[in-house]
Parts: C-alpha cells; sequence; structure tokens
C-alpha cells in the first residue's frame, strides 16, 4: 500500500516528466522530417573529370591594328585573333560616305600589325589602273607603296627583299596546267589523284593546252568543275 500511496502523491511529477518526454518526442519527429525534407543527394562516385581540352579553353592573343582612311575614328585598336576586320571597322565607328568597300574582305580575320586603309571613291578611281593586288606584304614601315598600289590590307613583314618582291602577285598562286607536276595539279580544289592524272595524260597526247577552257575536254573535267576552278588555273 506504501508504494501505491507514494505513487498517488507523486502523480503530478510523473504527469510533468511524461509531457516533457512528449515534447523531446515531437521535436525530434521534427528534426529528422525537415532533414528528410532538405536531404541532398550525394553521388556515390565523386572522381568526376573537371578536365578542360584545349579545344574548348583558347587563350585568345592579343595584339593591335590599325585602320586608316575613310573611317570616323581612324587609330590603333587593340583586338584578339577571334576579330575580322569587319569588327575593326565598327571600332572605329565605321565608313564615311566617300568610302569605297568593294575592295575590302570585311570577313578577314585580322593579324598582329595590320593596316587597313579604306580609300574614298574619288582615290579608288584615280588608281584604277593599276592592277590592285588584294594583300601587300611591307617588309617597312613605310606603306606609301602599298597604298599606292591600291591595297587596302597591309601586313608587316620581317623579309629583307625589295617591294616587288613582298607583293603577292595573284598569278602566281595560279596553277599552270602545262607545267604543273602532279602533286601542283592536286593543289587546285577539286582536282585529285586521278583527275591529276588525265591532265598529265591529255596534255601528253595533245600537246600544251591552248587556253584554260580547254581543260574541259580531259576526262572528268566537266562545266560545273570548270567553273570552280578556272581562277586557279592557267597556262
Amino acid at each position: 500500500m506504501d508504494f501505491f500511496d507514494s505513487l498517488k502523491s507523486n502523480r503530478l511529477i510523473i504527469l510533468i516528466i511524461s509531457i516533457v518526454i512528449n515534447i523531446i518526442l515531437i521535436f525530434g519527429c521534427c528534426f529528422l522530417l525537415y532533414k528528410y525534407l532538405n536531404y541532398t543527394c550525394v553521388c556515390e562516385n565523386e572522381n568526376f573529370d573537371l578536365t578542360v581540352s584545349d579545344e574548348e579553353i583558347i587563350e585568345q592573343e592579343k595584339f593591335y591594328v590599325e585602320i586608316k582612311g575613310a573611317v570616323k575614328n581612324p587609330g590603333v585598336y587593340e583586338v584578339d585573333s577571334t576579330n575580322i576586320i569587319n569588327d575593326i571597322v565598327k571600332l572605329s565607328g565605321g565608313f564615311t560616305k566617300k568610302a569605297y568597300t568593294k575592295n575590302i574582305n570585311l570577313s578577314r580575320k585580322v593579324s598582329n600589325e595590320l593596316v587597313i586603309y579604306v580609300y574614298t571613291e574619288t582615290e579608288y578611281k584615280k588608281a584604277i589602273e593599276k592592277e590592285a593586288q588584294p594583300i601587300c606584304e611591307c617588309a617597312t614601315y613605310d606603306i606609301s607603296n602599298c597604298v599606292n598600289n591600291v591595297v587596302s590590307e597591309i601586313v608587316s613583314s620581317d623579309k629583307d627583299t625589295s617591294f616587288e618582291n613582298d607583293i603577292k602577285q595573284e598569278n602566281n598562286k595560279l596553277v599552270n596546267i602545262n607545267s604543273a607536276s602532279k602533286e601542283e595539279l592536286m593543289t587546285v580544289s577539286g582536282i585529285g589523284e586521278s583527275k591529276a592524272d588525265n591532265i598529265i595524260e591529255y596534255r601528253t597526247a595533245n600537246g600544251s593546252f591552248k587556253s584554260i577552257e580547254e581543260i574541259k575536254n580531259v576526262n572528268g573535267i566537266g562545266d560545273s568543275l570548270y567553273e570552280k576552278i578556272k581562277d586557279s588555273i592557267t597556262i
């Protein structure tokens, strides 16, 4: 009886202890629920390949080019290897109203120490009788000869040669179909090994080509291919 009497007398204490235990259990359940809802998955394999190839990250080379002539803000501009001539024109504020642009390849990528000269229509018409070259390679810092030859893209050169040898004559790029070797003929886009052999066989049997159009008589070279290669060949 003493035990039950004691239990009854301590009922209040037991009730308080029960409430405290229940509160602790409730907070514990809430904490576990919170952790569950905010659980972040950790992958078993944490050895991710973070290697980036050289092709994915390319450190662009910085350099300077100059633009002169009929642009709004002639000057020297810092660019990188991804820029094209059209970007330099934009940096200079664009062409003036008198600018002649038909002799400029705006899509060409720029290079270190490139000088771009934009002629006015009047300047170009005065010099139109001269044989204009697409690019002038200047061995010195005097670009007057390049400008006089109506060249808009002037590149620097450290060659110790005369100006005449530095200018890249367009005809030197042409392949002479009467004298070119098999390997030289194959440098023409569209002429493979078999067609090069056919060209050599034809000129051996029939003599030198009298005109570049005669190459259409060669087996395997029709009108469409001729139109593609005619600006790359000569006799």
